[in-house]
């Protein structure tokens, strides 16, 4: 045999050409296996990706009370007495009303006229009581932060129903919009100052921008829009609001922290039940636990699709090696060592499995494709499918490397005498 491996892959295509359809089976299932290999690794990779994307809040200090009124129970509690015992708790380092990442926030068209038809941009709409700027502990990169003395109360806002035109137009809150939702209003230019057009509960509302904080998402979805959120405050004193309540802890502290302000508002507050009390650690693993589940499963799926790989390539080899030990001995007697026998093999698997991968990376993009007009998935990237190649090579190599090196020991005499 020739150390040229160009010079040994001539009479190894010859006779592959003796197994076609053999070799053309194996090369489709490895073409297959590639393709969708390729696209459940990225899935699963996004999947994780997103699980642990941040949303912008302190979550590892953030703790969450659904608390609700009971009807016809007597409530001496409000929401700024709620706000008041929650923030007296030894160890809570701020309080508020209002909906956190992850728990339904919901998304809000944005107008920069306000006589205008078509939204500018939908964002999450954080809206919440004073102090839900600190409670998120969301970091401001340009401007200021929300101040209590600037943010108008809840009745001031919407306690007049008939209020007339005039009255609807001067409902204004200070607003802190996220970069990405600032690039996206205020091209080349500061949004500080600018004047947003939107509804709250039905109302129609402006925001007036004075800072731009990093990040903040409502949801984790994946796309590039979840980072476009604008956080507005509201003043709440003696209004009986049930809902979301959140704190933040003392770096470290929410665990013991938490049960005691719980405690602490059920006490204060006894027309109300609460319905969850938990830390944002436990919601955000409740909110991927499905996600974790099917990339689970999906892992599973790829594992028995490289075993049966693995097993097709290993088997037809084995069945290769059997029908040749003749061939070999011939060889072995004509002077080609264990390392040319041990080549040959591994050199045609490259051969069969490189027509395969070829084949595979182009299904692999089209799959995605497909997947994209279907499920809405990102687009494939060359990276995972070239290492979704290596991989597969590399799987190949190892599945033939058995049957090979059973090749490689079988003696000169002994073949000779097996024909």
């Amino acid at each position: 045999m020739s150390l040229n491996p160009l010079a040994d892959a001539r009479p190894i295509v010859s006779a592959l050409r003796g197994h076609r359809s053999a070799v053309v089976l194996l090369a489709l299932e490895i073409a297959l296996t590639l393709a969708v290999l390729c696209n459940l690794v990225f899935i699963v990779s996004g999947t994780l990706q997103r699980a642990r994307m941040p949303t912008g809040a302190d979550e590892d200090n953030i703790g969450l009370i659904q608390s609700i009124g009971v009807i016809g129970e007597d409530n001496p509690g409000n929401a700024g007495s709620n706000l008041a015992t929650l923030q007296a708790v030894p160890g809570v380092r701020s309080a508020a009303f209002g909906m956190a990442p992850l728990l339904g926030v919901s998304r809000a068209g944005l107008f920069l006229q306000p006589d205008t038809q078509q939204a500018n941009a939908q964002a999450y709409l954080f809206a919440g009581s004073q102090g839900m700027n600190r409670t998120l502990g969301v970091r401001v990169i340009e401007g200021r932060d929300i101040r209590d003395d600037e943010i108008p109360g809840l009745r001031e806002l919407f306690g007049d129903d008939s209020a007339p035109a005039t009255k609807v137009a001067s409902r204004q809150l200070p607003a802190l919009l996220t970069r990405s939702l600032a690039s996206r209003l205020f091209p080349g230019k500061s949004a500080l100052g600018g004047i947003l057009y939107t509804s709250l509960w039905g109302y129609p509302i402006s925001l007036r921008v004075v800072g731009v904080i990093d990040q903040l998402r409502g949801e984790i979805t994946g796309h590039p829009d979840d980072e476009d959120a604008v956080l507005a405050e509201f003043g709440v004193a003696s209004e009986g609001l049930g809902g979301s309540y959140m704190i933040r802890s003392q770096p470290g502290q929410l665990q013991q922290v938490l049960p005691l302000a719980a405690k602490a508002m059920q006490q204060a507050n006894p027309g109300h039940v609460q319905q969850q009390v938990r830390t944002m650690a436990e919601l955000r693993a409740d909110t991927f636990k499905n996600d974790r589940a099917i990339a689970r499963m999906l892992v599973a799926i790829m594992l028995v699709l490289l075993v049966v790989t693995a097993l097709g390539v290993g088997g037809l080899a084995s069945f290769w090696v059997q029908q040749r030990t003749k061939q070999i001995g011939i060889r072995r007697a004509l002077g080609a060592t264990r390392a040319d026998i041990l080549r040959y093999f591994q050199l045609e698997n490259f051969l069969i499995v490189g027509g395969g991968v070829v084949l595979g990376a182009l299904l692999a993009f089209a799959l995605n494709q497909w997947l994209m007009h279907r499920f809405e998935l990102d687009r494939l990237t060359s990276p995972t499918v070239l290492t979704g190649i290596v991989a597969v090579w590399l799987l190949g190599q190892l599945a033939v490397l058995g049957p090979a090196l059973r090749a490689a020991s079988v003696p000169p005499v002994a073949a000779t005498r097996s024909a």
